[in-house]
Parts: structure tokens; sequence; C-alpha cells
């Protein structure tokens, strides 16, 4: 039994180590600390399509620590007269209230005008010439509000557009727009970002991205986004790293074209949608396929931000991958994702990341970061089984927070004997944790700990995937 004096120690380490904006409710966080984040962790949203109550919406984004929201304003709703453009009200709306919030709004300058090429991709020299027109006046209308553009959203396929135009667009095409429309906007301001790709995760693996990439695309915007969806594949295909893996290539790719030098790089959409049914990832194991893949996107230097597809649920069918994509039902009930983005919130936007830490164990993944003077440890199982993970340190009268994410924090003492083995001896300076594909993160001082044993356990009759 803990004396009195003990107990408050315990409550005293517990605030300590707590990073800044937390209380003892883990449940409350505050909307964003303070400082501009180095990554931008953001979620996609509808509000141009009426999803959603923008104030309620909004206010869940900013509670769970995300930063960024990325949605469009269509070049056919604000040029419904040919050659007389208007802001829809709604639209700037929603734009003013996010920005307002102090979240970075990244706008798709997207899809095509009935009154331009017969409703298709702008590509002759009239219809981008108004595409041009319609992009600029988007810039100077919302001015320091948005600071971030993406030219078109999957040019490669048909979304967006008539249904006789349902085929791919060509690489080329893209090219020749992003030429004319980037020097266009960075007259209006020069000090915004124009984001250019958007591109399907199949065009990137045909070679699309790169043969936009060799018509001079880098030369024509200030970062390349992609999307990553692989939720399709067979596991292990269809789980983080494998994306993060494959990412990095795409990155190594674009260095190849700059003179070996890093291209700013988002991922403008990904997720792993929670229907039921082929394809469908159990709500759990999504939940850790997000904190893992946002950790792992921190470990690049030109990664600078990630959107999850999408804040909402679209609809209620279960069976449906499209309403079923969301950190939140259609009502705003959180999902698993929700909890355990907050969790990880502050770390991804504001941490600094700070290496691995290497074990005999090729499925075990340990990444360490840094924030606000405070060590943080991630640790789970890419092969999303069950490992038990002996830490040891040097100095065991220390306290440290340990955390499964989306579940409450507990604060641990050192200390360790697996009194399953008659002969096991009590080690004051280890501990013991199992994990499986839910990361825990593990924070305090953690200067001179190692990872001395790896114990692979028994797959749990729960831990059902769907492969």
């Amino acid at each position: 039994m803990l004396t009195k004096s003990r107990r408050v120690i315990i409550v005293l380490s517990l605030a300590a180590l707590l990073p800044v904006g937390w209380v003892l409710n883990p449940r409350v966080t505050q909307a964003q600390a303070a400082g501009s984040p180095r990554f931008l962790l953001g979620v996609c949203t509808h509000f141009s399509q009426g999803k959603g109550v923008v104030e309620m919406n909004l206010t869940n984004i900013s509670r769970a620590g995300i930063n960024a929201i990325r949605d469009e304003v269509p070049w056919g709703a604000l040029e419904r007269e040919k050659g007389r453009l208007e802001m829809p009200v709604q639209f700037d709306a929603y734009v003013r209230r996010a920005a307002a919030k102090g979240l970075n709004v990244l706008l798709i300058l997207d899809y095509a005008n009935r009154f331009y090429d017969d409703g298709d991709r702008p590509r002759s020299p009239e219809a981008i010439e108004g595409f041009c027109r319609y992009a600029e006046f988007v810039v100077r209308h919302f001015g320091k509000d948005v600071r971030l553009y993406e030219i078109w959203n999957e040019w490669d396929i048909g979304i967006g557009l008539p249904a006789r135009y349902n085929q791919g667009g060509s690489a080329g095409d893209y090219a020749k727009l992003l030429k004319a429309v980037y020097p266009r906007i960075k007259a209006i301001d020069p000090n915004v970002t124009v984001i250019a790709g958007a591109s399907t995760s199949g065009a990137v693996k045909r070679g699309w991205l790169e043969e936009v990439v060799k018509r001079g695309a880098l030369q024509s915007c200030d970062a390349i986004s992609i999307h990553g969806y692989n939720y399709g594949e067979s596991f292990p295909q269809r789980g983080p790293e494998a994306c993060a893996a494959w990412i990095t290539n795409v990155q190594q790719m674009l260095r190849g074209y700059n003179q070996g030098e890093d291209v700013p790089f988002y991922v403008t959409e990904m997720g792993w949608p929670t229907h039921a049914g082929r394809a469908g990832t159990d709500p759990q194991l999504s939940a850790s396929y997000l904190a893992r893949l946002y950790l792992l996107a921190r470990t690049s230097d030109s990664f600078k931000g990630l959107w999850w597809y999408d804040f909402q649920d679209d609809g209620w069918n279960p069976q449906y991958n499209e309403d079923n994509f969301g950190l939140v039902r259609p009502d705003l009930t959180p999902k698993p994702a929700y909890h355990v983005l907050t969790d990880i919130s502050q770390l991804i936007s504001k941490g600094r990341y700070a290496g691995c830490v290497a074990t005999d164990d090729e499925h075990l993944r340990i990444l360490r970061f840094t924030r606000e003077g405070r060590d943080y440890w991630t640790v789970w199982s890419d092969d999303d089984r069950e490992r038990q993970v002996i830490l040891e340190t040097p100095s065991p009268d220390r306290f440290i927070m340990v955390r499964p994410l989306g579940h409450d924090p507990y604060l641990s003492e050192w200390g360790y004997r697996d009194w399953t083995a008659r002969a096991s001896e009590f080690a004051a300076n280890q501990l013991s944790l199992v994990v499986g594909h839910r990361p825990f993160m593990i924070s305090g001082d953690l200067a001179g700990v190692s990872v001395v044993q790896v114990v692979p356990r028994p797959r749990r009759v729960e831990e059902a995937r769907e492969r």
C-alpha cells in the first residue's frame, strides 16, 4: 500500500510528465498549442458539398489537435455565368471559420466548367485561360486565410466530370495546365504554396506522376502530392509500413529529377475505411494503422503533411466504403481513430523525429521523438502480432508515462520479474510491455533506456484481420 506522501509524489510526477496542453482528464485537450506546426496533420472535409455542420465539425477537428483541413471551391460553382466569377457564401463561410480557428486550409482548385471544352478537363487555350482566371480570383479572394492550393484532384481518373469523360487525363495535359496556372497564382501571392499531383496511388504506380515530372512539373509548383490508398491490397501490402515504404520510393523518384535534392511532399488523401466486407478494416485496426502511418511520416524531413480521408463518415451504409472513411460517424460520434489521433496530434505536429531503436526482431518498430525537452518512444508490431518488450534503464528511480494510444495514460515504476518462471529474479531496472498492432507511447526521461529482450506471444483469438 502506498503511503500518503508516496501518492503525492506520483500525482506530481504525472502532471510533470504530461505534454503541454494536456490535463489530467486525457480526453480533454487544448484545440492547438501555441506555435507553428512542423507537420500538417490534416483531415479532408466535404463542406463544399454541404456535408456536415461546419461549426460543430470544426470544433471537433480543433479539439483533436488537428491543424489542417482539405476541401475545395469547384470552378463550376464559381463561374455559373461565363466570364463572371462569384464566391458562393457557403464556401466563403467555411474557409473563413476554419482560418479563424487557426486551421491551415488546403483548397483544391478543381473540376471542369460546362462553358469550356464541353465540360471536360481544361485543355484548349480558352479553357486553360478560364481556369487561370478562376484560380487568380480564388487566391485574391481568400488572401492570407488560405496558404495552400492544390491543382486539381485526381486528374488521372474521371472523378468530378461528366460520365462521358470518365477516362483518365493525360500527364501531358496536366503538365500544360500547371505551366499556365502556376505563375498566375504566384503573381497574386508569391507566399502561397502551390501543390501539384494529387494523383491516385494507381497512377503513381503506373508512372503517371513521373511522366508529369518529366514534363517539367517541378518548375511549375512548390510541392508534390499523391493519394496513398492501399486498403484494397492483401496483407502485408495493405498495412501502413508497406505504404510508408512505397512513399519513400516516390520521394526518391522525385529527388532523381531534382538534382538529388528533396522535393516538399504531401499525402493529401489516405485512409483505411471501416466498412463491413471485402477491403474493410476493423475500426480498432484502422485506428492503429492511422497512428503508425502518421508516426512513420515524421521520419522524413521532406514529408510536410498528411490528410486523413476523411473527418466525417459520408453516410450510414455499413457495406459501402465511401460511407466509412471518417474519424467520426455522421452524427459526430467518435470512432477509435479519433481518440488515437487526439493522443498523437501534438507529437506529430510539433515533435522531432530522433531515430529508431534497433532490435533483433524485424517486426518490432520503435521510433524515438522529442518534444519540448521530453523523450518519446512509440512501440508496435508491424505484423499486428503481440510481442512482449522488456526495457532496461540505468535510472530505475525515475517514473515513465505509458499510454496505449486511444486509452488513458498511466504512470509506471521500473521493476519486473517473470513470476511464471520460478527461477526468475526481480530486476529493479526493467519494465515489460506487451504490444501489438496498436502503438504504445512512452514518455519521460528515457536517456540510456534499451531493449534487452523481445518475446513473441501467441496470437490472441480476438485479433482478427481481414486479409
